[in-house]
């Protein structure tokens, strides 16, 4: 039974995106960020000061791989550009199929300015993550800065911080309203076929871009209903901006300067 709830100018479905994907129409761009398929058994991570992290999670693993790749084979008909955050499984996957719908893809990468610590027995701790987005010829393109790149630097969110919410792989709110701002068109409607807690519908009710919404889990759904509705209740909610580089995100080549003056 797919449940849909109406918020200021977001549509959330609640219900398994490869159902209601085909559905959908009148989108200009997708910014997705599903489950890695992570194959490795992580589990629970003991931590130097003796706490402990989970890790792995029941919804992420080797067998959602052939549903993020239906998905992204079903959604390629939408829009005039993606986005798709990804693991590295995926990567090469994602970026073939939306070669083969006729866009250009292309590679991207997240840096995290605090990382999580380096745990006992393991190797580097993930500072980074990849994604892949992708274009059509005649896409609009908002990011004026001639010194751009495809390098975000962000900070991860930690339990605790002001904005974190029980979802174990938010996204910074900064990056995604950058995101959004740069390839979503003023009044245009950003797609999320994996919306989590929502981060995205965040970023388009801030920004005054229109959203669409797909969750599967209920309990992230209705934390991605209650985000959505608060930030339509904030007093910019309808304004149109680009964002700020300097109050959300360094560029990379900063970040660089200010450690190694």
């Amino acid at each position: 039974m797919i449940r849909v709830e109406r918020i200021g100018d977001a549509t959330l479905y609640l219900g398994d995106c490869r159902e209601i994907l085909p559905t959908l129409s009148g989108v200009d761009a997708v910014v997705a960020d599903p489950p890695y398929g992570i194959p490795h058994k992580f589990g629970i991570q003991r931590q130097n000061d003796g706490g402990r992290r989970t890790l792995q999670f029941e919804w992420d693993g080797p067998g959602v791989m052939e549903t993020v790749f239906d998905a992204v084979d079903k959604s390629a008909r939408l829009g005039m550009a993606h986005f798709w955050w990804c693991g590295l499984h995926q990567a090469s996957g994602i970026a073939d199929r939306l070669m083969a719908s006729g866009m250009v893809p292309k590679p991207a990468a997240w840096v995290k300015e605090c990382p999580a610590p380096a745990g006992f027995g393991t190797w580097w701790p993930s500072g980074f993550e990849i994604g892949v987005y992708a274009y059509r010829s005649g896409a609009w393109f908002g990011d004026t800065d001639k010194k751009r790149s495809n390098v975000f630097v962000s900070d991860s969110y930690r339990f605790g911080q002001p904005g974190k919410v029980a979802h174990p792989t938010q996204k910074p709110l900064g990056m995604m309203e950058r995101i959004v701002g740069e390839i979503v068109a003023p009044d245009a409607c950003a797609l999320d076929p994996f919306m989590g807690s929502g981060t995205t519908g965040v970023a388009c009710a801030k920004l005054g871009r229109r959203f669409i919404g797909i969750e599967i889990e209920k309990r992230y759904f209705d934390i991605a209903c209650r985000r959505i509705e608060d930030a339509y209740k904030q007093a910019d909610m309808f304004v149109a901006r680009a964002p700020n580089p300097d109050v959300y995100d360094k560029p990379l080549r900063d970040l660089f300067q200010e450690t190694n003056p």
